[in-house]
């Protein structure tokens, strides 16, 4: 029998841990499967019955499972691994727009406010590649000196109990990321952040970058009600 060279056990070794990570993801999207369909069953024989822990417990397995495929995909694709990423961003709907006075970022979720066990990945990655990708293609300096405007927009078919107070909501991990490339210093001394709640067609968190001049403009358009300065 002739022994297997130190390249080759690195590749069989590498295949391998390929191979039990997919058959992980599987399992988890087949658990996922399998929770949503008693609890399609358990609401067929109560209308009364409470969906929300078992939908957000299926979320967050969810997310965490294709942030996981994402990363092994990653290491498989064999173009350009920030082209792959970059057609995540699109798919899930993260958008960057250059506008007249401002920076548009779209993030198609209500952020809620996280705890340790749920995963970021699954929306901070691929908006830190479309961040990058606008830069790219746009070519700007980075602010000095910044306003930063978010707005929180909320499904109105879906009503207004839905609408949290702003600190259930999580912002900072995704303006690190917006810093990381189109700002200098996300400083208080160099930033101002004002929040405000809309409701609209769909949920979506929009981040507007702007000089701070602009900012009085920005307030005339986009300022309705439920306004505070972070």
């Amino acid at each position: 029998m002739v022994p297997l060279n130190s390249m080759d056990c690195e590749a069989t070794m590498y295949k391998r841990k390929i191979s039990d990570g997919l058959r992980e993801v599987a399992t988890a999207y087949d658990g996922i499967a399998q929770n949503l369909f008693n609890a399609a069953r358990l609401l067929e024989k109560n209308e009364e019955y409470n969906l929300e822990e078992r939908a957000i417990n299926a979320v967050r397995i969810a997310e965490s499972s294709t942030v996981e495929l994402r990363n092994l995909a990653g290491r498989l694709v064999q173009r350009d691994v920030n082209t792959f990423y970059e057609e995540i961003a699109r798919s899930v709907g993260v958008r960057v727009e250059e506008k007249n006075k401002w920076i548009e970022i779209t993030v198609p979720s209500i952020l809620p406010h996280r705890n340790s066990r749920d995963n970021q990945s699954f929306l901070t990655r691929p908006l830190r590649h479309a961040l990058v990708q606008f830069q790219r293609e746009n070519p700007i300096e980075r602010f000095a000196s910044c306003a930063i405007c978010i707005i929180h927009q909320y499904d109105e078919a879906l009503g207004i109990r839905r609408v949290r107070d702003y600190d259930n909501i999580e912002t900072k991990r995704y303006l690190d990321v917006i810093e990381s490339v189109l700002l200098t210093n996300d400083s208080g001394l160099l930033c101002s952040v004002l929040q405000t709640t809309q409701m609209g067609e769909k949920d979506a968190t929009r981040f507007f970058l702007m000089q701070p001049g602009t900012l009085p403009q920005w307030a005339q358009q986009h300022i309705k009600t439920h306004t505070e300065i972070a």
